[in-house]
């Protein structure tokens, strides 16, 4: 028998239990995570029960006639545990989407998670979402890195041409400090603001502090931040959520250098780098991803749908 229910305060261990075993484990599914920015959305997680054991989760808000699958997260779509067969999969959705008819809503907008966040390397809902009759789709190209089988393509690593040693890595840069770097980078380059607020920032930070922290390189004689990026930690994944120069790392090709010394880094450590979106708009930028493969990242595709009431 299968049973869908509303979350609620009182199931918050259980649901966090149920997220630090899943599958497609994010640790931005936690509800400390999902609950920082609380007043922005109208919570609406869902849990579902097979024979009165926890089976599956879905992250979700609640807006107007439209239920989203979250828009306070990078990512979505329905949380399980490793091991899952298709027809369970097929089930558990349709199960959430019966409940939400029934809750009259009108519009389900799902968001699916990269391939390469599941430890079973599962792709699966991507193919149950793009079967079923959307009303639209959304995809964001972006670029990660294999770190099993990672190589600098030889013809873009260039040691000498990047001048590493002008730089001194430090991984106890602040949140404060990067924020100042990364504001006046996104003011300066793009007119526009970070996601978060640098307070925001800083709460999810005193939560998390073994997730999210700042990989950076600073001038050797100024002892100045040039380039740095903001990371978040899943365990096998990491991934670059901000990246930030200074106009003197502009000058100096520091971006590249971060690049380098960060993948040479890490690769060791993690199964993948997620280097982020390489979208501007809804318009591949060709300028960031190519990039990115210059450092050997590959693309991967996420993407979103939209479901109209009573499709089954």
């Amino acid at each position: 028998m299968i049973e869908v229910i509303k979350y609620s305060s009182d199931k918050n261990q259980v649901w966090d239990n149920f997220v630090k075993d899943a599958d497609n484990f994010s640790f931005l599914f936690y509800r400390d995570y999902m609950e920082y920015h609380a007043h922005r959305f109208d919570d609406f997680s869902l849990l579902l029960y097979e024979n009165n054991k926890l089976k599956a989760l879905l992250p979700g808000n609640y807006d107007g006639e439209c239920f989203y699958s979250h828009q306070g997260l990078t990512y979505g779509g329905l949380i399980h545990l490793p091991n899952l067969h298709y027809d369970k999969l097929l089930l558990y959705y349709k199960s959430f989407y019966s409940y939400l008819d029934t809750k009259g809503v009108k519009t389900k907008v799902l968001k699916s998670v990269p391939f390469f966040y599941f430890a079973s390397l599962s792709q699966s809902h991507d193919y149950f979402l793009q079967l079923q009759p959307y009303t639209n789709r959304d995809i964001d190209i972006g670029a990660y890195i294999n770190c099993r089988n990672h190589q600098f393509p030889k013809s873009s690593i260039e040691k000498r041409k990047l001048k590493i040693d002008q730089f001194v890595v430090d991984e106890n840069i602040s949140i404060g400090e990067f924020w100042n770097v990364l504001e006046f980078n996104l003011r300066e380059q793009h007119n526009t603001d970070p996601i978060h607020t640098l307070q925001e920032m800083i709460y999810l930070n005193s939560r998390f502090p073994e997730n999210i922290y700042v990989f950076g390189i600073r001038n050797r004689e100024s002892k100045k931040i040039d380039a740095a990026t903001l990371l978040y930690d899943n365990g096998n994944v990491l991934k670059m959520q901000y990246i930030a120069t200074s106009e003197e790392g502009r000058n100096n090709r520091a971006i590249h250098a971060l690049y380098y010394l960060f993948i040479s880094k890490f690769k060791s450590e993690k199964n993948y780098i997620d280097m982020g979106t390489c979208m501007t708009g809804n318009k591949i930028n060709k300028g960031l991803l190519y990039l990115k493969e210059r450092f050997g990242a590959s693309v991967y595709c996420s993407s979103g749908y939209a479901f109209e009431y009573g499709e089954k």
